[in-house]
């Protein structure tokens, strides 16, 4: 990943989502594009239903990161790449592919991040 998360956030994570963040980690050091992209907005998903942060996390904050523009990109994206409609950028077989895939795995890594630390900066 090209920037570390503080492991203090880590651990306000539920062991379901500490389980997929270090698979999230082995697919960006294996340059599994796709798969960072699901995991991404996996652990996101499981990080805003898990009724235990209520305790703790900000409703303001998950309102406002939900309604970002970037929170919606990475829905699509991973919807494009799980749900088959047609041919989507970065599977077409073409030699930007793979350079595509990447640029949208360092995006959905660096929405991953924003989601961690807004929601997670006061603990």
């Amino acid at each position: 990943m090209p920037k570390k998360i503080n492991e203090d956030f880590i651990k306000q994570l539920n062991p379901h989502a500490r389980v997929l963040f270090e698979e999230y980690k082995i697919a960006f050091e294996k340059k599994m594009w796709a798969s960072v992209m699901i995991l991404s907005l996996t652990i996101i998903d499981n990080i805003l239903n898990d009724t235990d942060n209520l305790h703790y996390v900000d409703g303001l904050d998950i309102n406002h990161f939900k309604s970002s523009k970037d929170f919606h990109w990475l829905r699509i994206r991973r919807n494009q790449i799980l749900h088959f409609e047609k041919p989507v950028e970065g599977f077409l077989g073409n030699k930007d592919s793979d350079k595509t895939l990447k640029l949208d795995a360092v995006r959905a890594d660096e929405i991953l991040k924003k989601c961690i630390y807004i929601l997670f900066r006061k603990y």
